[in-house]
């Protein structure tokens, strides 16, 4: 979870020196999940070798290069000093800290076992972090074949094209449909180019804009989860974060209830947010988990009869960590496959946008040869 620190100072028409300074800006305020590994990690080393808490939390703010998580680190060492507990001096920096991470931390006070927690939520974040890292990873080598056939075809329309204008007006009408269209977009670029960027940037700026409101955000995600392959990767991975916190939660004392409406809190899709309301009502009403597993389509049915099974029998808590870990497995498994068969789609569009551009300029060049003979 990245959340931004402080307000937004407003400006008018900026440029896009300044944007692009300003997104950089607001990057480097954002508190990531590796600035909450790293501070969950360290606490847990400190406080497992006697440290006290208000001096672990010294020595970490002391050690943090990051402006704002020094910021959250000086308040947490205030807190303590003002002898609240840590799990409130923590509920006070939602930007860093989840509810669940709270909740945990609450319940681990209460039973004195706050060290192995905190190397749990460690592993936690980890794991999440890892299926989101291999995501990006799989959806990388597409983007950066794409990025480099737009280069490619810029290149070929803006300075290869031009050097054959006069040559191909002589064959005018006998020049091939696509060297046609190739020519009139490259003629479009030399006389428009410079709006052309303009353009991009703003559309860029008015997109930023829209992605970050609520109404935004819901598009893409409606737009994300439609996308059949895309959406269940998705879903699964907030799907297995969202079963090892509960896990997680239920394994250490935190009562079911409080683990769903918690749970609720890091729920990154409409959809399992949804589904995490049913189950806590659900479970207020005294009708169990499985009567809103029953209406839930996005869990698999095998995970939806093991949930009303550890139910039933009590084993819940070991019942959610045995489904994060089987489909964490197979969402690796997934994405791997995925890799492997987009590389090679992208490689042949790559080399099929790149022979259509070179063969609207070869083939006009043999019918000039061909009228000369």
């Amino acid at each position: 979870m990245a959340i931004e620190l402080g307000p937004s100072s407003g400006a008018s028409a900026p440029t896009a020196a300044s944007s692009a300074k300003a997104a950089f800006a607001g990057w480097s305020q954002r508190i990531q999940v590796a600035d909450r590994i790293a501070f969950t990690e360290q606490l847990a080393l400190l406080l497992e070798t006697g440290v006290p808490l208000h001096t672990a939390l010294s020595e970490l703010h002391a050690q943090s290069r990051r402006p704002p998580v020094k910021a959250v680190l000086a308040a947490l060492h205030h807190d303590i000093l003002e002898g609240k507990p840590l799990s409130q001096a923590l509920a006070a920096q939602p930007a860093m800290f989840p509810g669940t991470y709270t909740h945990l931390v609450a319940a681990a006070e209460e039973g004195g076992f706050l060290p192995d927690v905190l190397a749990q939520l460690k592993d936690l974040d980890e794991k999440a972090q890892n299926l989101r890292v291999a995501l990006v990873s799989a959806l990388t080598y597409p983007a950066v074949l794409l990025g480099l056939s737009v280069i490619v075809v810029a290149f070929i329309l803006l300075w290869v094209f031009p050097r054959f204008a006069d040559l191909f007006a002589s064959i005018h009408d006998r020049l091939p449909v696509t060297t046609l269209v190739l020519m009139a977009l490259s003629d479009f670029l030399h006389k428009y180019g410079a709006l052309v960027v303009v353009g991009i940037g703003v559309l860029a700026l008015v997109g930023r804009r829209v992605a970050t409101s609520p109404e935004g955000r819901a598009a893409i995600e409606r737009a994300v989860m439609a996308t059949p392959a895309l959406g269940n990767i998705v879903m699964g991975i907030h799907m297995v974060r969202v079963f090892r916190i509960l896990s997680l939660s239920l394994s250490r004392g935190v009562p079911l209830l409080k683990a769903l409406a918690a749970s609720q809190d890091i729920a990154s899709t409409r959809a399992l947010r949804e589904a995490m309301e049913r189950m806590r009502v659900s479970v207020e009403e005294g009708r169990g988990l499985s009567a809103a597993l029953a209406d839930t389509e996005f869990i698999p049915p095998l995970a939806r009869e093991m949930l009303a099974t550890g139910e039933r029998s009590g084993h819940l808590a070991k019942v959610l960590e045995r489904l994060a870990e089987h489909y964490q497995r197979k969402l690796e498994q997934r994405l791997a496959t995925l890799a492997k068969v987009i590389e090679p789609v992208m490689l042949l569009f790559m080399g099929g946008l790149v022979a259509t551009i070179v063969s609207a300029l070869i083939l006009p060049i043999f019918k000039l040869s061909a009228a000369v003979h």
